[in-house]
């Protein structure tokens, strides 16, 4: 049994290393992109990091990707990668999950028991899903603070005679990663034949969460149907996501004491737990070995949580 858990961590200590591998060169290489998207916006019409076809997200192998073709679950791990703008497969992240699932197992039959180990394994499952869906409410994020600037380049645009599918395109070339790609991937649309009301709607499809970009596909679509002054409209549009941001950040700085005491109090259970173990092993262990330290260990768990909630919800203020 001890070599069957020594042989899981192994291959859980590769993936992870894998994946920071990944994760470094994913960062080292998006300055490069930047600037080659720029020099191919300004010096051709080839665009090497915008473009409409669409890459396989499924799996490398053709055969992995014809049994994953069809499978519910994973067209919505494709579409939550597609919406992150990570470079990964979906094969790729159910590997990870699978390997985090079974060193989560492992854990859990060393360390807490086979009872609680079908928790950890589960939580290991989600823990790479939840990494995806972390990265793309941050690119959301990204998204809406960009999205003033990019309005008031569309309004400077509009003002000297362009046309609105010319002011994406200018967006496109001129703003960094992720508001250019949108845009980029919105003018090509149209200009490849798809309306462009139906381009601006794929637009808020790619991030359903971002709420600002729905305001702006929104108004562009009533204007295009009824009219009206659209610079006008993009420039109120800018001002008021500002204004909300200004107004985020006053309420931020008004609830960061209760944040920062949700996060002391968050941690002080590990940090007495850790402080206890170096200090008295022998009475810490009671709870890894024995069934009712288990018991307890597992109440305190759900406790622990139960609280964390309760203390994001008090540092919240409804508006």
């Amino acid at each position: 049994m001890r070599e069957v858990l020594i042989g899981l961590a192994a291959v859980a200590v590769m993936a992870m290393i894998e994946g920071i591998g990944h994760t470094l060169r994913f960062f080292s290489d998006k300055q490069g992109e930047e600037l080659r998207r720029r020099l191919q916006s300004l010096g051709g019409t080839e665009s090497a990091s915008i473009t409409l076809l669409r890459q396989g997200k499924l799996a490398a192998n053709s055969f992995i990707d014809s049994m994953l073709r069809g499978v519910p679950l994973a067209e919505r791990l494709e579409l939550l990668i597609e919406q992150a703008q990570i470079d990964i497969t979906v094969a790729r992240l159910m590997t990870y999950s699978a390997v985090a699932g079974l060193a989560g197992l492992a854990v859990g039959i060393f360390l807490l028991g086979a009872a609680l180990s079908p928790l950890m394994a589960t939580m290991g499952l989600l823990a790479p899903v939840f990494v995806v869906w972390a990265i793309r409410q941050q690119r959301s994020v990204k998204l809406s603070e960009q999205l003033p600037d990019a309005l008031d380049m569309m309004s400077r645009s509009l003002r000297a005679g362009h046309a609105l599918p010319s002011s994406f395109k200018l967006v496109a070339s001129e703003m960094p990663a992720p508001v250019s790609i949108e845009f980029g991937r919105a003018f090509e649309e149209q200009n490849l034949g798809l309306p462009f009301d139906r381009a601006v709607v794929q637009m808020t499809k790619r991030a359903p969460t971002n709420a600002d970009l729905k305001l702006f596909a929104v108004s562009v679509i009533i204007q295009k149907e009824t009219g009206g002054n659209l610079v006008e409209i993009i420039e109120k549009i800018a001002e008021t996501i500002r204004s909300r941001y200004r107004f985020y950040g006053k309420l931020r700085a008004l609830t960061a004491e209760a944040r920062v005491s949700a996060w002391v109090i968050g941690a002080l259970p590990f940090v007495a737990g850790l402080a206890t173990f170096v200090v008295n092993p022998v009475y810490m262990s009671q709870l890894f070995t024995k069934p009712i330290g288990k018991i307890f260990l597992l109440y305190a768990i759900g406790s622990w949580v139960f609280g964390v909630l309760l203390l994001r919800r008090t540092s919240q203020v409804d508006y």
